[in-house]
C-alpha cells in the first residue's frame, strides 16, 4: 500500500513540473509560427460610414400604435428611425407605411419616402411620394399628408391627384373627417373630376 501511495505521490510531484513546462512550450510554439498581421489586409470600413454610425442613433424597423379617441386603430412602420438629438419625442422615420382602421372597418393605406413622428402632438407629417390607398375605392398621391394617432383624421394640404369610384381627380386639398361616425373624404381647392363610367 506505501508502495502505491509513493508512486503516485512521485506522478503528482512529477506533473506539477511536467505540465506546465509543456504548456508554455506549446504556447511558445505559437508565437514562434504566428504570421504577423498586415494593417492593410484587415476588413476596410469607410470612414464616413463609422463617423455616420457613431453620430446616429438609428432604430431598425420600428412600430407605432395607437386607438384613437373614436376608436380607429392606427399603425405605423417604417425601415428605420432617426431621434431628433435635440427632441427625442421627435422622430425621423423612412420609408414609411401606415394603415388605418375605422371602427366600421374602413381602411386607409398610406406609403411614403420620409415621415416625422411627433410624440408631443401624436401627429405624424408624411413627405415625398405619399401615397393614399382607401378601401372605398381611392388612389391618391400627394407631397404630403398630415395624420392623427390620437384621432382619425387625415389632411392634404397641397395638390394632389389620383383615381376614385368616379374617375380621375385633380384637388389643391384633401381631408378626411368623421361625421356621424362615418369617415368621409372631403376634396376643396380647385377640383377637377373626369368622369369615367364603368365599362
Amino acid at each position: 500500500m506505501a508502495v502505491a501511495d509513493n508512486s503516485y505521490s512521485r506522478f503528482v510531484q512529477f506533473a506539477k513540473v511536467a505540465l506546465p513546462l509543456l504548456a508554455l512550450g506549446l504556447l511558445s510554439t505559437l508565437f514562434l509560427f504566428s504570421k504577423s498581421v498586415n494593417p492593410e489586409d484587415a476588413i476596410p470600413f469607410v470612414e464616413d460610414d463609422v463617423e455616420s454610425i457613431a453620430e446616429k442613433q438609428q432604430i431598425a424597423a420600428p412600430k407605432f400604435s395607437g386607438v384613437t379617441t373614436d376608436g380607429s386603430k392606427v399603425t405605423v412602420s417604417a425601415d428605420f428611425a432617426t431621434p431628433d438629438p435635440e427632441n427625442p419625442r421627435r422622430i425621423a422615420i423612412e420609408n414609411t407605411r401606415a394603415l388605418v382602421v375605422a371602427p366600421t372597418g374602413r381602411e386607409i393605406e398610406i406609403s411614403a419616402l420620409t415621415a416625422i413622428y411627433d410624440g408631443a402632438t401624436e401627429r405624424v407629417t408624411f413627405r415625398g411620394d405619399v401615397d393614399v390607398i382607401t378601401s372605398t375605392g381611392y388612389r391618391l398621391r400627394s407631397e404630403e399628408l398630415q395624420t392623427s394617432l390620437a384621432e382619425t383624421q387625415l389632411l392634404s394640404p397641397g395638390p394632389l391627384t389620383g383615381t376614385g369610384p368616379s374617375g380621375v381627380l385633380t384637388a389643391g386639398r384633401m381631408e378626411v373627417i368623421t361625421r356621424n361616425g362615418v369617415e368621409v373624404l372631403v376634396f376643396n381647392r380647385g377640383v377637377k373630376l373626369v368622369y369615367q363610367p364603368d365599362n
